[in-house]
């Protein structure tokens, strides 16, 4: 009687750690800026002379699908390129051309919507839309650190 219940109280405990898991959403990487931090984040790109990629995604989301390819832009993109966070909230502080790519068929309807952008002349660059396939994804992520020759 006890081995029941002791592997039902584990079952339990796991059953609550994957509910708890699979409900949280993600924080941001010390490294990517949120969108009232854009004017640091564009005179930084400006002289550093890297991307400026604006990714639209719900940091609060239940799903692990968007999750997992928003860390995915921002991980790939370490180092190589300023990313902005961008929430719905934010829509009155993000740049018109942004919204308008954003909102393009190119960007998809699914989040995460990612959008680079040249710092210097404000031209969008590229848009990704949400890939499912991760090595696909990974792949189109990669392309953004050649946008802008060094």
């Amino acid at each position: 009687m006890k081995q029941v219940l002791r592997v039902a109280c584990v079952m339990a405990c796991v059953v609550m750690w994957w509910v708890g898991v699979s409900v949280a959403g993600f924080s941001l990487p010390p490294e990517v800026y949120r969108i009232g931090s854009l004017k640091d984040a564009q005179a930084k790109a400006t002289s550093t002379n890297v991307p400026l990629v604006f990714v639209y995604s719900d940091e609060n989301t239940s799903c692990g699908l968007a999750r997992t390819a928003t860390l995915d832009v921002m991980g790939e993109l370490r180092g190589s390129a300023l990313v902005i966070y961008v929430s719905r909230n934010d829509s009155d502080r993000i740049p018109q051309y942004v919204i308008k790519a954003m909102n393009s068929p190119a960007a998809g309807r699914f989040i995460p919507k990612t959008v680079a952008v040249n710092p210097k002349t404000g031209q969008v660059e590229m848009i990704i839309p949400y890939i499912g396939d991760r090595n696909k994804r990974i792949e189109e992520i990669r392309k953004i650190k050649t946008l802008i020759p060094r």
